[in-house]
């Protein structure tokens, strides 16, 4: 366990860079999302977004997620992006 609570994206970074050199080790794709996001830009930067099924999740450090209906699995980019637009920025208790 860690010492101190970092993010998902933060740490598929350091895994990523981490573990980079391991020629077996299959790199892990993510995309960040926010409320300043332009869609458009994201997927151009990101093309496997469009075609690789996706999983969706808040990255605020929540506990539970999955018992609270806050992730999203196997779902297709328009389907994520409609899911992002109905929580962002939204309170969870």
């Amino acid at each position: 366990m860690s010492a101190k609570a970092i993010r998902e994206a933060t740490g598929k970074i350091i895994l990523n860079k981490a573990l980079a050199s391991v020629p077996s080790y299959a790199q892990g794709q993510f995309a960040s999302v926010d409320a300043s996001t332009n869609w458009d830009t994201l997927v151009n930067e990101n093309p496997w977004l469009k075609t690789t099924p996706l999983v969706t999740k808040p990255d605020q450090l929540i506990k539970r997620r999955g018992k609270l209906g806050l992730i999203k699995v196997n779902a297709d980019l328009p389907t994520v992006k409609k899911w992002i637009e109905e929580r962002l920025e939204k309170d969870i208790q």
